[in-house]
Formats: C-alpha cells, structure tokens, sequence
C-alpha cells in the first residue's frame, strides 16, 4: 500500500509543487486548496502521476477554527472510507496580509492561517496519523523567522503592525511549535522547513500593489518550488532523519534556528498560550 499524504497549500506554489512531487514517487495525496479553479487546474496537470485513488482534493478555510474544523472531519471521511491512515502531514499554506485583518475568531489573520491553523489541524490528524519513527509532520517555516522577536504582550502584532513583521513572528511560531511538540511527543518526528527565497506568488495576494511589486521583483532571484518540495521529500524518506525530530532544515539538512527557538521558557509559554487560544485542553488526547 502506498503511503499517505496531507499537503495544505497544494494548489499553488511549494504545495502545488510537493502534491505532484509525491505523486511522482508513487505516494497517495489529500490535498487542500481554496480555489476551485485552482483545484481543478492541479488535478488536470496531475493526470499523468495518478489514478482515481492516489489525489484526493479536499476544498476548504484555514483562516477560523470552525472551517477548520469541518476541513479536518473531510480528511477524517476520506481516511475512514478508504481505510488509510496519515504517513506525513506537510503543512505548506501560508498567508502574508497588509494590513491588519481580523479573522472570524477574533484573531490577525496572519497569526491565524500560518500558526494557529497548524497548530489546530495537527490536533485534528494526530489521532489518524501511523505512529512511528518513519512518519513525518513537516511544517514550512522561513528564514525570514531569524529576524523576529517574540513579544506575549503583542503577539499577533496589534502594535506597529507590517505585513514584514507580522509574517517573520508567524513563521517563528512554527518554529517554536515544532520544538514544543518534538519534546512532548516522541512516536512522530516533527520538523520546521525552511524553503529559502522561492518564486511563488505568496507575496502578491492579499498584499497593497506596492507589496505585491516588491515581492515580485524579489521572487525572481529566487528558486523553483519544485526544489524545497524535492527537499521536503528526501526529508520524508531519508530513515536519518528519525532520531532528528524538532530540527530546522534547510536544503535538506538541519542547520540553527533563531536562537529564541532554544529557549525552554518561550518555547513552552507560547505552546500554552495557543492551547489556550484554541481552547484544548488534551492535545495529545486519542479521539480514535
């Protein structure tokens, strides 16, 4: 039976780009898209990678908990029918905004879509996840995360807000959730992505045109998504990375995070304030 995978983000950019990645390599894929046109567009480019069993293409909202909820209970109904269960939950999506944008649950979007959604969908998937050293949870970081702080006080930026700065303290979170998970949580290795500089077009949606400009003419110096998703996949593969859980990895090897990652106190205290946020009181509860 081939293995399972779960990639949010999968219509465009390094989502996009992983989907067929895995596909290619013989894998079976839910992914989870926006955009109907978007949607259909990955299914016709992956004809040739698949048969009707091995892309299954879930529509749905990352941006308040209750969308997400009925995402996460759509994956749940494709895994029970066809009697999988998760192998790598890779999550890819990710949001820059300018402005500040309030999310149905009250929360800056950004904050939202890029670390309390992954937060929350891996609370979901855990209990249908195979327990061992050889799956994987992969979340896309960024360098940009080295310049961030992280302020309990402000920390969905309410406070002097840009889109910059919003962005690189979203993909510090994800750093510092995959170190609080890889310490609390020993049967599945978790690891923070960064992609580097890739020509995707995540800085033109959503974004002033001065953004979307700036992010355009940066993107062009940067790589194909097909080359962090090739690295996403030696990750998923590569049996080395067992004993590696809680790493940062860049063009497939673990390098140094922000420092702040290494910090018990910040790592455990963020950890705490998104349980809360989110209401969970059990995250590693067995729902199945």
């Amino acid at each position: 039976m081939s293995k399972i995978a779960v990639v949010t983000g999968a219509t465009s950019g390094i989502g996009r780009s992983l989907v067929l990645t895995l596909l290619k390599d013989d894998m079976t894929v839910i992914g989870v898209g926006r955009s109907d046109d978007k949607i259909n567009q990955l299914i016709s480019d992956a004809k040739d990678y698949y048969d009707d069993k091995k892309l299954f293409i879930v529509k749905g909202d990352l941006s308040y908990h209750k969308a997400l909820e009925v995402l996460s209970q759509s994956i749940i109904d494709i895994l029970v029918e066809n009697e999988f269960k998760i192998d790598y939950l890779c999550h890819v999506a990710g949001r820059v905004t300018s402005g500040y944008h309030i999310s149905q649950d009250h929360h800056e979007l950004t904050f939202q879509v890029n670390h309390l959604a992954v937060v929350d969908l891996t609370y979901f998937l855990l209990p249908y996840m195979v327990e061992s050293l050889e799956s994987r949870i992969l979340v896309v970081s960024s360098q940009s995360h080295f310049r961030a702080n992280i302020n309990f006080n402000d920390l969905e930026t309410k406070t002097y807000y840009t889109i910059l700065r919003s962005y690189k303290r979203s993909k510090l979170y994800n750093v510092l959730f995959v170190k609080a998970f890889s310490k609390k949580y020993n049967e599945i290795p978790i690891y923070a992505i960064d992609p580097a500089l890739v020509r995707t077009n995540i800085g033109m949606k959503n974004t002033s045109k001065l953004a979307s400009f700036v992010w355009h003419m940066r993107s062009k110096k940067g790589v194909h998504p097909a080359v962090p998703a090739k690295h996403m996949l030696d990750v998923i593969k590569d049996q080395s990375f067992n004993d590696l859980s809680g790493s940062y990895i860049k063009h497939g090897k673990p390098i140094t995070s922000n420092p702040l990652t290494y910090q018990d106190d910040v790592v455990e205290r963020l950890w705490k304030v998104s349980l809360d946020m989110l209401e969970i009181t059990d995250y590693f509860h067995k729902k199945s």
